[in-house]
């Protein structure tokens, strides 16, 4: 059987959905327009502007992975990047050079594995950093822990956090993982597979090809 472990929900019928953290919105007010570049690594970037009912503005936009991207662009962002690098730090080495001398936005979770903001900083990047979500973990059933050797798909370090805190981690379970990041949070209790993009489409595909 497939768990997939992550706030966005599959359709298929032959993967079985489990939410182990909640995304927490902060409201927050900013003028788009003040800024030269816009950087997203989730989706949950955008809901966070929409929750603080921020208007979108015509200025550059560098994303991580085709969800954010495609959010991003319905949400209005017409001049949308999609990075060919779709893990952490390889995605702030690809859009750097674009960044400098720019008046640069950045919108994040409040705990992040790959410390963008701090290597930006530190590369001359004139940035302003706004936490506009978190990802709170739930308290689940100890009767949803998938059973023996199930493969379960992990979108992000703090879903992993998340899983083994409720569950624990069986031997027999194998796990693929949407990103460098989030495979570097299990490698504690398994060697992962790992995307070669950021793209839920491709985790599961890799799932089932297991």
């Amino acid at each position: 059987m497939i768990y997939l472990v992550s706030n966005t929900l599959s359709n298929d019928e032959n993967v079985v959905n489990l939410q182990v953290c909640q995304i927490k919105f902060n409201k927050f007010n900013i003028d788009l327009s003040e800024f030269d570049v816009l950087i997203l690594t989730s989706k949950n970037a955008i809901n966070a502007l929409k929750f603080s009912e921020i208007v979108p503005v015509n200025l550059r936009v560098f994303s991580i992975g085709e969800a954010t991207t495609l959010a991003a662009k319905d949400f209005g962002f017409s001049n949308v990047i999609q990075a060919k690098n779709s893990h952490g730090r390889e995605f702030g080495d690809e859009i750097l050079p674009n960044l400098i001398g720019k008046k640069v936005l950045y919108i994040r979770a409040k705990e992040t594995v790959s410390n963008l903001s701090e290597f930006f900083s530190q590369n001359g990047v004139n940035l302003t950093t706004i936490v506009g979500y978190e990802n709170v973990i739930l308290s689940l059933e100890p009767h949803l822990k998938p059973p023996k050797s199930s493969i379960i798909v992990f979108t992000s370090p703090k879903n992993v956090e998340a899983f083994v805190r409720n569950f624990g981690w069986d031997s027999s379970y194998k796990a693929v993982a949407i990103g460098n990041t989030t495979a570097k949070s299990l490698n504690n209790f398994t060697t992962s597979i790992i995307s070669k993009t950021q793209s839920l489409d491709e985790c599961l595909n890799l799932a089932k090809n297991l």
